[in-house]
């Protein structure tokens, strides 16, 4: 089932293109209802699509306006190696959710647990890398790899190429990150020097409403 068909009738009536959920993939050449399907811009517009001009940084993100429903914001964090830990050493964890919930932002941080000082010219983002998945799926890629290596897109990014501070946090373009009820998200992260200890932050604004029949 795509992210669309997931969303749809849910809401209200909205659907998942009014939430920016891209498609969870599905059969090569066999599109599914409202699936995304891969195009071209020059297509588009020999079709006659029309493109409108709107704000994608910062994120502005889609809320609801009944009074029943509230928003709670909450900072979910990923704790990856520590002391003890040998270098290049890859860990996953996955992250599961029971409310909807939009992520706007994320931010790390990292120390040598050893009380060692980062070496002169590294950064705190700079001694790990980091990857980030919806659903567990490859199709739904959040930090998706290329430059030619033989593994991509399954390629880990510098922490600070995709990563903020808590100061300077790395938003999320559009309408942020949307993971819905019972959906995860899986994590990946590699440190680049022993005994580093890793922290992912995701700045969250988790949706509380009535209950459905």
């Amino acid at each position: 089932m795509s992210f669309r068909e997931m969303f749809a009738g849910t809401f209200g009536g909205s659907t998942a293109a009014n939430f920016g959920v891209p498609s969870s993939g599905g059969s090569p050449g066999i599109p599914g209802p409202g699936q995304l399907q891969p195009n071209s811009r020059a297509a588009n517009v020999a079709a006659g699509m029309d493109y409108q001009l709107l704000p994608a940084y910062p994120p502005f993100v889609r809320l609801s306006t009944s009074s029943s429903v509230a928003y709670f914001v909450r900072f979910r964090t990923f704790i990856f190696h520590g002391n003890g830990t040998a270098a290049n050493t890859t860990a996953q964890q996955q992250m599961s959710f029971s409310v909807p919930t939009i992520i706007i932002a994320r931010t790390a941080a990292a120390i040598l647990a050893d009380a060692a000082a980062l070496p002169v010219g590294r950064g705190s983002l700079d001694i790990f890398t980091f990857q980030l998945f919806r659903a567990g799926s490859n199709s739904d890629m959040i930090d998706a790899g290329a430059g030619g290596t033989a593994t991509a897109p399954n390629v880990l990014t510098l922490g600070s190429a995709i990563l903020g501070t808590a100061a300077q946090p790395a938003l999320i373009p559009g309408n942020g990150l949307f993971v819905d009820t019972g959906s995860f998200l899986l994590a990946s992260c590699t440190n680049l020097i022993a005994n580093a200890l890793v922290h992912v932050t995701l700045w969250c604004l988790e949706e509380y409403g009535p209950a459905r029949g």
